[in-house]
C-alpha cells in the first residue's frame, strides 16, 4: 500500500493550527495460515487506525475482525461529531463493537464463539489516544528506542502483574495466548482503558497483531526507522522479518510517521 499523507490539526485560540504531517504505511500477510483473519483500517477522516486479529479459526475470526474495523470508526465518527471526548468515543466504540460481535456469535454452534483482538489509535487535538483489547499491541518508536504502549489481556500477563510469573516465564507459558479480554467477550466488564500521549516530530507509532510482535524484538523495532525511514518500507520490513523469524500466524501492522509541518 502506498504511504498516505494527511495533516493533523489542533484547536488553538479558535484557529486550526497544523502540528504534524502524518505518513502511513500498512501491510497484512496471510503467512502459512489457510486464510487471513486479520483486518485493519486507516480512517483519514478521523485520523484513526484500527488493527484487529480474529480468533477461533475458519471464517469466524475473519468475520469478527472485519466487524471491528467497520464498527469502531463509525461509532467514533458519530461520537466525536456530538463533541464527546476522544477517550469516551474510543470506549464507546470498543464496547459497541463488543456487544454486536457477541450478538453475532450467538448464531455459532454450542461451545464455540466468535472473537477478535483490537488495538486502535486516534490522533485528536494534538494528542494520540490508544486503546486495546486482547494481545494486539501499540508501540511508540522514538529516538531509536521502542516502547510498548499497551498491556496484553492474556492470563500470562495477568500472572506477571500479580507477581506469580516473571516476564520471561510468561513468554513460554501455556497461558500466553489465553485471553481474558477481547471483542466478543460476553463477560467484558468495566470501561476500556485509554492511554493518551503527546507525539513528537520523528515519532513512529506501530499497531500490530501478535503474528508480528511475538517475533520482532524491541531492539529490532527501535533500529527500524534509521534503516527504513519511509513508513511503507518499514512495515514491509517488519512483516517480512516476522515471517523469516518463524511466525506461523497472519502478520499485520500499520506504521504512522509524525513529521513536523512546514510553516
Amino acid at each position: 500500500m502506498v504511504s498516505l499523507e494527511v495533516g493533523c490539526f489542533a484547536e488553538t485560540g479558535g484557529v486550526r493550527m497544523p502540528e504534524f504531517i502524518l505518513r502511513v504505511g500498512s501491510r497484512s500477510a496471510q503467512g502459512v495460515r489457510s486464510n487471513n483473519e486479520d483486518n485493519y483500517v486507516v480512517d483519514l477522516r478521523e485520523r484513526l487506525v484500527v488493527v484487529a486479529d480474529g480468533m477461533g479459526g475458519q471464517d469466524r475470526g475473519e468475520v469478527a475482525s472485519s466487524m471491528a474495523v467497520e464498527i469502531i470508526p463509525r461509532v467514533i465518527h458519530a461520537r466525536l461529531a456530538v463533541k464527546e471526548t476522544p477517550e469516551d468515543a474510543l470506549r464507546h466504540a470498543l464496547h459497541e463493537a463488543n456487544d454486536l460481535i457477541v450478538q453475532a456469535g450467538r448464531s455459532q454452534p454450542e461451545g464455540r464463539r466468535m472473537g477478535t483482538t483490537v488495538v486502535a489509535a486516534l490522533v485528536h487535538g494534538g494528542h494520540v489516544y490508544i486503546a486495546n483489547l486482547g494481545d494486539s499491541r501499540a508501540y511508540l518508536i522514538r529516538e531509536g528506542k521502542a516502547h510498548q504502549l499497551t498491556v496484553d489481556h492474556s492470563v500470562a500477563q495477568a500472572l506477571v502483574l500479580t507477581g506469580a510469573l516473571t516476564a520471561e516465564e510468561a513468554r513460554y507459558s501455556p497461558y500466553q495466548h489465553v485471553l481474558h479480554k477481547f471483542l466478543g467477550c460476553a463477560e467484558l466488564n468495566g470501561a476500556s482503558e485509554v492511554h493518551p500521549y503527546t507525539p513528537k516530530a520523528g515519532d513512529r507509532l506501530l499497531l500490530a497483531t501478535d503474528g508480528m510482535t511475538n517475533h520482532v524484538s524491541l531492539e529490532e523495532l527501535g533500529a527500524g526507522p534509521a534503516r527504513f525511514p519511509e513508513p511503507q518500507d518499514l512495515i514491509e520490513h517488519l512483516v517480512e522479518y516476522a515471517l523469516a523469524q518463524g511466525s506461523r500466524d497472519n502478520v499485520t501492522g500499520v506504521v504512522i510517521v509524525f513529521d513536523e509541518a512546514q510553516s
